[in-house]
Formats: structure tokens, C-alpha cells, sequence
């Protein structure tokens, strides 16, 4: 048993894309022994971006291959679940009812089971039975709505926020209702959605909408509650800078030495500089474009200006601060070679955090495992003739 602080734990995850095996992958990282029971062929998190997935959700689990449509399949996850404290799945409403692995079957094996369910939309409400994926639940919550440029069609946020959200929040639930469990020997069926996660993240603008009337607006890389906010160009790569208080926008003045900006009726109040936000703009770009970009975030950052490179997904793959506190490392892929990838990205001061093993091959592990929660010989070469389970 690891000392981990989950280390007493064994989880089964069910899950396939992103969310589900971000979950699994957060509890991993502290000690759980997950085991990723994947279909025949292996799960769409090795298939998805060209396989860029499976090296940022695969690490410290090991990996199985387990045909559920089969009843030896079947009868495999019943036997693991016994050993088993939590299962994680993302399959649609219905789903783990046909594959005779819902909560109420595998509850009445395992009472103390914490069940996970990870779906598009929850197993209730109107919408339960669609299809769910990120883009969804943002373009359904408003996220979608307020993210952009005003003059163009609402935008996708760049990266997968709602799929590695939901997987936080599953994450969150699994351990809160383990931890019941261990208190009380009672498991329970949480529940985590991209649809809830995606409302949870725009709660403030429903807050504001329903106490003001103002339907928010899309703003570009800038904020709409103070001026200058955005990205802006220098005399070599953009930057990114904010000044939500007003001695902010005095130190960005004092920093390129434009002290007369003050003094401009308008741009000396920040109701001056919204309403003057274009001149604004121009008159900030006119001013930064004398200036390298690191020479100028040398300036704004020794006056405490919140300020920023405006990194590409190259620079920010290779950044140094984020290697150097282990949240990106080097790590070995399916096929051998060394890719870049993500590791847990929270610090503890007595708990530290891994990445062992990563990218298991497809069924890298299924006799490992078998033979690991009482599988005979026997059992396990009956199982493969019956293609009931593959792999090594």
C-alpha cells in the first residue's frame, strides 16, 4: 500500500476522453491506484488530438482492456468492483444499465462503492439524454456567448476548460464521498456534469444579469470594468496588461514615463478611459511600440503593473517557470519518445507528487491486474480465449 494520502484506495475508471480520465488522473497523482479499463481497441482519450491526450490523463494508472459487452467482460468488473472503493464513468444516461454495471448492481456488490458518473448534461433534467462535449456546454451555459470579439460570432474558448473542469469537480466529489465512506462504510452515486461545470463558471454573470438586466457583452482579450486591459503590441512580441484600480493605471503612467496621460481629461478617470477606450488603446500601442517587449514588462513590473508576455502555445509548452516547478515535464509517450506533458498542478509542503509511469499501452496491464485481485491462471486464460478481456 503506498503512504500516499490516497494510497488505501483503488478506483476503476470507467471513462473515455477528457473529463473522466482527468478525474482518474487527479487521483493518481496522490496514491490511488487507478486502473483504467478501457474497450477493445483502447479508449477515445488514445485517439483524440492525435494521441495528445493520453499522456496528461494516463500517468500513474495502469491499464486494462475489458469487453463489457461480453458476459465474462461483465462478470470481470463485478469481481474487481469488490476490491474496488470508487468507479468513474462518463458513458451517457442508460448506458451502464445495459452494460449491467449501474449503481444500483454494483452498490448491492460493493455497499461502501463511491460511484462516479460524469455526463454532458447530469442523469436528470430535460436535457439528459443528449449528447454532451465541451463546446456544448459552453455554447449552452453563455460561456460561449460572452467569449470573443463584439463584431464576430461568439468563440470556443482555446483549450478544453469545461471537460478539465468537470474532471476537477468529479475529482473533488470522489475523495469528499470516500471520505464518508471511511467515516460511515456508506458509498454513494456522485455526480458531475460539462453542462453544471460550465454554470458554475459563469455564475457571476447570471448574478449580474439577473440584478442589473445587462446582458454581458463580448470583450475581446480586454475587460469591460476598467481601461487599459488587453493585449497590445510593442516593438517586438504583444504583451498582456490590466490596471483594475485607479493607482494601478498612475504606476503604468510613471513606468513608460507618461505622466501627461493623467492629466488628459480622458484618460485621468477610468469612467473617462471606458468611455475613450479606443484612444486609449492608441495612445498605449503608440507609446509601447518604442519599447522591446521585455525591456517594457521590466518597466511595468518593477512598478507593480500586472503585466504579461502574450505567450504562443510554443513559448508557453517550453516555459521555464512552469518546468521548473514540475507543472510541465518531459515524459515518455506510447511510442517510446520523450513528449511534453502536464503534472498535478497544486503544491503541498509534506505531500509529494510523481508522474511514475505514463501512456500505458493499450491492455498493458489486464493479467498484472487480474492476477493482482484473485484471478486464477485459469480464469484469466479463459477470459482471453473468450475475448472477454485482451491486452498482455
Amino acid at each position: 500500500m503506498s503512504e500516499m494520502p490516497l494510497g488505501e484506495f483503488t478506483v476503476l475508471d470507467l471513462s473515455q476522453g477528457l473529463a473522466g480520465p482527468t478525474a482518474g488522473a487527479l487521483l493518481a497523482d496522490f496514491g490511488a491506484e487507478v486502473v483504467s479499463i478501457e474497450p477493445p481497441g483502447g479508449g477515445s482519450q488514445r485517439k483524440i488530438g492525435e494521441g495528445s491526450v493520453l499522456p496528461n490523463v494516463s500517468r500513474n494508472k495502469r491499464a486494462i482492456v475489458v469487453d463489457l459487452k461480453t458476459e465474462g467482460g461483465t462478470d470481470v468488473v463485478h469481481r474487481l468492483v469488490e476490491d474496488a472503493d470508487a468507479l468513474i464513468h462518463n458513458n451517457r444516461p442508460g448506458t451502464m444499465e445495459r452494460l449491467d454495471c449501474d449503481y444500483e448492481t454494483l452498490s448491492s456488490i460493493n455497499p461502501a462503492l463511491v460511484y462516479c458518473s460524469i455526463t454532458g448534461y447530469g442523469e436528470s433534467g430535460p436535457y439528459r439524454d443528449r449528447p454532451g462535449i465541451d463546446p456544448l456546454a459552453q455554447a449552452m451555459s453563455g460561456l460561449m456567448w460572452t467569449t470573443g470579439e463584439s463584431d464576430r460570432k461568439p468563440s470556443r474558448i482555446g483549450g478544453p476548460t469545461i471537460d478539465v473542469g468537470a474532471g476537477i469537480h468529479a475529482a473533488f466529489a470522489v475523495v469528499t464521498a470516500l471520505f464518508h465512506a471511511f467515516r460511515t462504510g456508506e458509498g454513494q452515486k456522485v455526480e458531475a456534469s460539462l453542462f453544471d461545470t460550465a454554470a458554475s463558471i459563469m455564475g457571476n454573470w447570471y448574478t449580474q444579469y439577473d440584478m442589473t438586466g445587462d446582458v454581458p457583452t463580448r470583450q475581446g482579450h480586454a475587460w469591460g470594468t476598467y481601461a487599459p486591459s488587453g493585449a497590445f503590441e510593442t516593438g517586438t512580441k504583444p504583451v498582456y496588461v490590466a490596471t483594475p484600480f485607479q493607482a494601478i493605471w498612475e504606476n503604468l503612467c510613471a513606468a513608460v514615463d507618461r505622466a501627461d496621460w493623467n492629466e488628459d481629461s480622458r484618460f485621468a478617470t477610468n469612467e473617462a478611459r471606458l468611455e475613450n477606450r479606443e484612444a486609449l488603446t492608441d495612445a498605449i500601442e503608440a507609446e509601447f511600440t518604442n519599447y522591446e517587449r521585455e525591456a517594457l514588462l521590466d518597466r511595468l513590473l518593477e512598478a507593480s503593473v500586472p503585466a504579461s508576455e502574450l505567450q504562443t502555445v510554443e513559448e508557453a509548452a517550453y516555459d521555464t517557470h512552469l518546468h521548473e516547478r514540475g507543472t510541465v515535464q518531459r515524459v515518455e509517450g506510447v511510442d517510446g519518445e520523450e513528449v511534453v506533458a502536464t503534472a498535478t498542478p497544486v503544491r503541498f509542503s509534506e505531500t509529494t507528487t510523481e508522474i511514475e509511469t505514463v501512456s500505458p499501452t493499450v491492455g498493458e496491464h489486464t493479467r498484472e491486474v487480474l492476477e493482482d485481485h484473485g484471478f486464477s491462471a485459469e480464469e484469466i486464460t479463459d477470459l482471453f480465449d473468450a475475448s472477454a478481456v485482451s491486452g498482455d
